[in-house]
């Protein structure tokens, strides 16, 4: 599997898991980047568009 892939995986369940009120919004933020280093993501920061 991609580490692309892998990621939006990890995302989708992170997101499912946040829907359901399983965990707070501050955790999802702090797993969110978490994932974020792991994967190697960058932010995205342009304003322009």
């Amino acid at each position: 599997m991609t580490r692309e892939m892998e990621y939006a995986k990890c995302m989708a369940i992170l997101c499912k898991i946040n829907r359901k009120g399983s965990i707070t919004e501050a955790e999802f933020r702090y797993t969110k980047g978490k994932l974020k280093e792991k994967f190697l993501i960058a932010e995205n920061t342009d304003e322009a568009a």
